[in-house]
């Protein structure tokens, strides 16, 4: 089985100027046409996951009021991600997108999407203003423990006019320590911050890294792709690393398909190659592929 566990789904008159301006920004960043990123409706992407053999994708609602205005709510846009969920319920899971600094309100929000909408998971998105390791989101974290669910973290860079220092790794090592029953995936394995994110997934059991929007060091600097792949296997085994696409934000440099294509077939670059070190094989690519989220997520 071949999961992507991290995934985006949005549709055109739904993105406000605000939200629209940070596709644009990614868009002008790698020098494509915005064009390709704007249709992100689910017939789109189930298409694309069925062209690239994916079987499974967690697609995440996103609670970015707190910076960000937006054509809807929080809660609506939990609303959508559910539609699209029991639209295709064999194809795609839900993460409720959450900010923990509404409280009570964030706690209830969070049942309502495991225990209604049937989410597995719950997405953070620190780069709106807060440090996931801020002590009064304790009792949100221990209903996510009580409640069994996984935490996906965005973890390093982010768009224009946020600031990194809300997205370091080790602001998600306390709370791993802190809340060792819950299962947390550090998104972009921390990039720039590579070396801060292994080393969190190595001290912590329960964290683990995805590759998503990594697709343009994939492409055009496969080199550091592979040093801090292979890295990460060496420090935190490979069981610790998950297949991620961030779609459909890098789509028009490296397509589902061709990431998916590119993880079965990996090649260790020739300077790696007489370093002695060795190449990946199918059943690593396997588990990054699919079988660790199967395993993580309790598919």
């Amino acid at each position: 089985m071949i999961i992507d566990v991290h995934c985006h789904v949005w549709e055109e008159q739904y993105l406000s100027e605000d939200l629209r301006a940070i596709l644009v920004g990614i868009a002008k960043r790698l020098n494509f046409d915005l064009s390709l990123i704007l249709d992100a409706g689910p017939e789109r992407l189930v298409s694309e996951m069925d062209d690239a053999g994916i079987d499974k994708t967690v697609i995440l609602g996103l609670d970015y009021e707190y910076l960000f205005k937006g054509k809807v709510s929080y809660k609506e846009y939990n609303n959508k991600v559910a539609g699209y969920i029991n639209e295709y319920p064999d194809r795609l899971i839900g993460f409720a997108g959450i900010d923990p600094r509404r409280g009570k309100e964030a706690i209830a929000e969070l049942e309502r999407c495991i225990e209604e909408l049937g989410f597995k998971g719950v997405k953070l998105w620190p780069l709106t203003g807060f440090y996931p390791d801020d002590v009064q989101f304790y009792p949100f974290y221990e209903r996510v423990e009580d409640l069994g669910v996984t935490i996906l973290c965005h973890t390093g860079l982010g768009p224009t006019k946020t600031y990194l220092k809300y997205n370091r790794p080790m602001y998600v090592d306390t709370v791993a320590v802190d809340f060792p029953n819950i299962n947390i995936i550090m998104a972009h394995m921390g990039d720039p911050w590579v070396n801060e994110a292994i080393a969190v997934a190595r001290k912590n059991p329960n964290v683990y890294l995805d590759i998503s929007g990594l697709e343009p060091v994939f492409k055009n600097t496969p080199l550091v792709f592979f040093q801090n792949l292979f890295e990460a296997k060496m420090s935190c085994g490979i069981q610790k690393i998950l297949f991620g696409s961030d779609w459909p934000l890098f789509t028009p440099i490296l397509s589902l398909q061709e990431y998916i294509e590119g993880i079965k077939k990996m090649k260790v670059p020739p300077p790696m190659k007489l370093m002695g070190i060795p190449e990946f094989t199918a059943e690593e690519s396997n588990k990054i592929l699919g079988e660790n989220a199967t395993k993580l997520l309790g598919l």
